[in-house]
């Protein structure tokens, strides 16, 4: 047995130690701006994956991509004066796929960067992630203005995908009411960076910039460390920095946020769907930060219902945030 388990680490040792490093550059991606990278980018984790692994080096330019699926033992790289800049044509981000919006698990728009049921993912350098937002929050004003004002449901064909693509009667019968309105609007940004389900999740010295919807949301994973990023959002609806929702063991340190809601906020869920799932967010640990534009610097729910423990916050610097620890509840007027 001890034989067994000298091997299996060796085998790994090895396998990282020699991981393939594709410059993308001399693998053909365009670094103009104006080229969709979506295709080799996807070839090559493809390539990569079925290697065991590797790494994905983006040297200084601009690379204009979709929506980016990474598999387990991928890194993405990026040099300074490298752009990794995510397209804001909303069909790019079809079809619809496994999410958790705002403590709701349901089909929406895929993430800008994502991973399902993964282990050993990186995303690191001092490149720049520019998620292309502000048409994604034009997008969602005019669906929520013409829902408030004239009543309208049907703004956008997206819309009438969402319903085709989920069982409405179950969201609605397992969230509470006050979070119908939201449901009515069936338009649902993508999150920036969305691991589900996955384990060693390492994001590390990039900026990301203009996101559609939060901006770093691992869902249901375990060990996350984020550590060194910039994060700046401009005024903008829902834009938080770094949200761990139903996950354990994370780290946050040494980040710099500034965004258009909250800058770190704890998760755990939403209501009666929360609560059956009762996955809690625990052992979150976060350290020698500074947030500046937020609602809070760091937050505690709202959606909690599968719970939140174990959270250290030490050495933070909140300097312009509307509040600088912030617990709150859906539930109007009172803690829950």
């Amino acid at each position: 047995m001890k034989k067994y388990i000298l091997v299996l680490m060796l085998s790994s040792f090895f396998a990282q130690a020699f991981a393939e490093r594709v410059d993308m550059r001399l693998a053909g991606a365009d670094n103009s701006g104006k080229v969709s990278n979506s295709e080799i980018i996807k070839s090559v984790i493809d390539k990569l994956a079925s290697k065991g692994g590797g790494t994905l080096f983006f040297p200084a330019g601009i690379y204009l991509t979709g929506p980016i699926e990474m598999k387990s033992n991928i890194t993405i790289d990026t040099e300074a004066g490298a752009v990794l800049k995510f397209s804001d044509n909303f069909d790019e981000y079809l079809p619809f796929t496994e999410v958790r919006h705002e403590g709701v698990m349901m089909k929406s728009f895929r993430p800008l960067i994502y991973a399902y049921d993964s282990e050993n993912i990186t995303i690191k350098g001092e490149g720049t992630l520019d998620g292309s937002g502000k048409l994604w929050w034009s997008e969602f004003f005019k669906v929520l203005t013409d829902l408030q004002k004239n009543g309208k449901r049907e703004v956008n064909r997206y819309q009438k995908m969402f319903e085709n693509s989920n069982d409405m009667k179950s969201l609605y019968d397992n969230t509470n009411s006050d979070w119908h309105s939201t449901l009515e609007r069936r338009f649902f940004r993508p999150p920036f960076i969305h691991p589900i389900r996955c384990k060693r999740i390492k994001i590390e010295g990039v900026k990301i910039i203009n996101s559609p919807f939060w901006t770093v949301n691992p869902e249901f994973c375990d060990n996350v460390t984020i550590t060194g990023i910039t994060i700046d959002n401009p005024p903008s609806p829902n834009t938080d920095g770094i949200n761990p929702e139903s996950c354990k063991n994370v780290h946050i340190s040494d980040c710099h946020i500034s965004v258009g809601d909250d800058c770190v906020t704890i998760k755990s869920g939403r209501d009666l769907q929360g609560r059956t799932i009762g996955v809690p967010c625990e052992n979150i640990t976060i350290t020698n930060c500074t947030m500046l534009s937020g609602h809070g610097g760091v937050v505690i729910g709202s959606e909690m219902s599968g719970g939140v423990r174990k959270v250290t916050i030490s050495n933070c610097v909140f300097d312009g945030t509307d509040r600088g620890i912030r617990i709150k509840s859906t539930w109007k007027g009172r803690l829950c």
